[in-house]
């Protein structure tokens, strides 16, 4: 069902091997305005010029962060700064990293093109929900630089390890690239041109569907995309807008890991914390952990521990106030009694997920954060440490932690054709822009 293709990989040229973790960034969702500034001055030819480039106040039509990535990607190929591999191929991608409580893990597969289609085809299937201004951006720097900086991930079924045996052979060697990132995340890369194995995987993800794990904004911009380059009149089965990059592994891999994606809300006008938790209690036992400036990092640790202890059963959020002396858990009563505020067109299985029950009864219900008017307003972060100090800071108004959404979870989601809600999974580590890119 999967049509896959190998390509002519773009990379920095070799003479740049030893500057690897100067050049590569993670990708653009998750680099604050803080992290682009050290991005760009890392080195000269951080990828950061492409993936996320500045704004200026005199920005116009023709000059702007799009028009400017697209000149500099074009004469960092005429000086040699990038380089074309001779012939199409495909890359194994192995991150080696390391995680709390668990050790030092590894996640591998392989780096290719993946034909566009239409979610409803069954090839490609999400399982979470988009926001308009985050694809309108990647739509204009598509369109400007012709080109993927970031690979999509994807999950497939892997059963009985049919793909990962046919190129494991080929990561025994050195690796062709190999860099540590900031956050101490091994990054290796194994380019692949034998024509056997290329031929031997096409035929396996023949029979296979891919689950977008992380890149929903970008594949839908590949998806409007193609559609204007049909429309003008480029429908041509093999034609390069009709591929994007992704990077596929299998779902089964035992270092897939996620981590949750707790919420982060600012710029509510009218925040009454008192009307919000009398719209809370018919569904939650109220609980606040109050605690002193001296004890406020022990209080903090039990306050996530006692989360951590319902990941099985589900149900269960932390909160906290900017201004408060206290954190609050909220854990609910019974799941039956708030089905009446979930959205009927949620599937039965997936109503009571953490990330549903968050959506739909405390920030819809309880904040009126429904639709549209959410948007701009919630930021989102795997570190609970990060989420206290912005409280603490008043950078938000608002934060919630909460338990990470399984793998299995987001796959009946993606099968039943529904999208949960915007972040539900947060997949970690996330690739790197700047080791393999696809320039068309």
């Amino acid at each position: 069902m999967a049509d896959i293709q190998p390509f002519r990989m773009v990379h920095y040229d070799r003479k740049f091997a030893k500057e690897l973790d100067r050049l590569i960034t993670p990708p653009y969702d998750v680099i604050s305005p803080e992290q682009q500034e050290s991005y760009y001055a890392a080195h000269e030819f951080n990828i950061i010029r492409l993936v996320l480039g500045k704004q200026y106040a005199d920005d116009g039509q023709d000059n702007n962060r799009y028009t400017r990535a697209n000149a500099t990607l074009r004469e960092w190929l005429d000086k040699g700064i990038l380089t074309w591999e001779n012939i199409p191929g495909l890359a194994v991608y192995q991150m080696e990293f390391e995680q709390p409580e668990h050790g030092s893990r590894s996640i591998d597969g392989i780096i290719c093109l993946v034909k566009v289609d239409d979610y409803g085809e069954g090839k490609v299937l999400p399982h979470e929900k988009t926001y308009k201004g985050p694809k309108q951006d990647q739509l204009d720097l598509l369109r400007s630089c012709h080109a993927n900086f970031t690979a999509i991930h994807a999950l497939f079924s892997d059963e009985p390890h049919t793909i990962s045996d046919a190129y494991s052979p080929h990561i025994r060697r050195p690796a062709d690239q190999e860099t540590r990132d900031r956050n101490g995340t091994i990054h290796r890369i194994w380019n692949i041109y034998d024509s056997g194995v290329i031929e031997r995987l096409q035929r396996v993800f023949d029979q296979k569907s891919l689950f977008i794990a992380d890149g929903h904004h970008r594949y839908e911009t590949a998806l409007a995309y193609k559609a204007e380059m049909r429309s003008a009149g480029h429908t041509g089965p093999s034609e390069p807008h009709n591929y994007v990059m992704m990077y596929l592994t299998s779902m089964s891999h035992p270092g897939l890991t996620i981590l949750p994606a707790h919420r982060m809300v600012k710029g509510l006008r009218d925040l009454n914390v008192s009307r919000l938790l009398k719209e809370l209690e018919p569904y939650f036992y109220i609980e606040e952990l109050s605690f002193a400036a001296a004890d406020r990092e022990s209080t903090f640790r039990t306050f996530v521990e006692r989360i951590e202890s319902y990941s099985g059963v589900g149900g269960e959020f932390g909160m906290m106030v900017h201004g408060e002396q206290c954190f609050r858990l909220l854990r609910l009563k019974d799941f039956e009694t708030a089905e009446s505020l979930v959205n009927a067109s949620i599937p039965s299985v997936l109503r009571g997920l953490d990330v549903t029950i968050l959506r739909e009864v405390i920030m819809n219900h309880g904040l009126g954060m429904d639709g549209e008017n959410a948007e701009g307003k919630i930021e989102y972060t795997p570190l609970v440490g990060e989420a206290l100090n912005k409280v603490t800071e008043g950078e938000i108004q608002i934060g919630f932690i909460l338990n990470p959404t399984r793998v299995d979870q987001m796959r009946t989601a993606a099968e039943l054709g529904h999208k949960l809600p915007q972040k539900s999974t947060y997949f970690y580590p996330k690739l790197s822009s700047g080791l393999v890119l696809r320039v068309f």
